[in-house]
């Protein structure tokens, strides 16, 4: 919430939520969000989209936190695997990213412009698929390539790989992040070149991209 108020955006008007997976370097904000949106007196509907599983996590941590509950406003769950979640004129489609069974990444399109984002990924035609032509794929990058412990880095992305998917999804600018401390940015972006030679940025917090 911080960084979104660091943006210009205030947390508690947002309308749309969308979560990839459960994992908690992904969800941690989720009830302090919520909490904010009851401290808020909020009164219009939330849309939460997350795939198969989610709705029993989310339930979880609200028995344990009851004071996060919508109070004055409903939350209304959508599965990412269904049709088309969006708003007016920016639909929402999901694909399977393989970094758990059920984990997903999006592309949203407004205006004639695309933006996918994996959430956290391995190598799937599903998700080469999902970022076929965008003006912006966002992926994540968590290991480099010659990172020796090969079970941590299985179910997620390195700069070669993520390269890869790139080109097969002829892809317009490629942005990595989810930089795990292991990560050095000149490696990364040449590791990325083995596989990739369009627009390349290495994110950080505060990024902002024209689409």
């Amino acid at each position: 919430m911080g960084r979104l108020l660091a943006a210009g955006v205030e947390p508690t008007a947002l309308d749309y939520l969308y979560y990839s997976h459960m994992h908690s370097d992904h969800t941690g904000e989720l009830i302090p969000l919520l909490q904010a949106m009851a401290l808020a007196q909020r009164t219009a509907d939330l849309h939460l989209t997350a795939p198969t599983g989610f709705d029993a996590f989310l339930d979880g941590l609200l028995a344990l936190q009851p004071w996060a509950k919508p109070q004055g406003y409903r939350l209304v769950r959508h599965p990412a695997e269904s049709a088309p979640c969006g708003g007016p004129g920016w639909p929402v489609t999901a694909a399977r990213t393989g970094h758990m069974p059920t984990s997903v990444a999006y592309r949203v399109a407004a205006e004639g412009k695309s933006v996918v984002y994996s959430g956290d990924a391995t190598v799937t035609p599903e998700l080469a698929a999902l970022g076929r032509d965008a003006d912006l794929l966002i992926l994540e990058c968590s290991f480099p390539d010659d990172f020796p412990d090969e079970e941590r880095k299985r179910g997620h992305l390195t700069p070669s790989a993520a390269g890869g998917i790139a080109r097969k999804a002829a892809a317009r600018h490629l942005v990595l992040t989810h930089f795990y401390p292991v990560c050095r940015m000149d490696e990364i972006e040449a590791q990325t070149r083995r596989a990739f030679d369009g627009p390349l940025t290495l994110a950080y917090d505060g990024l902002v991209i024209a689409v």
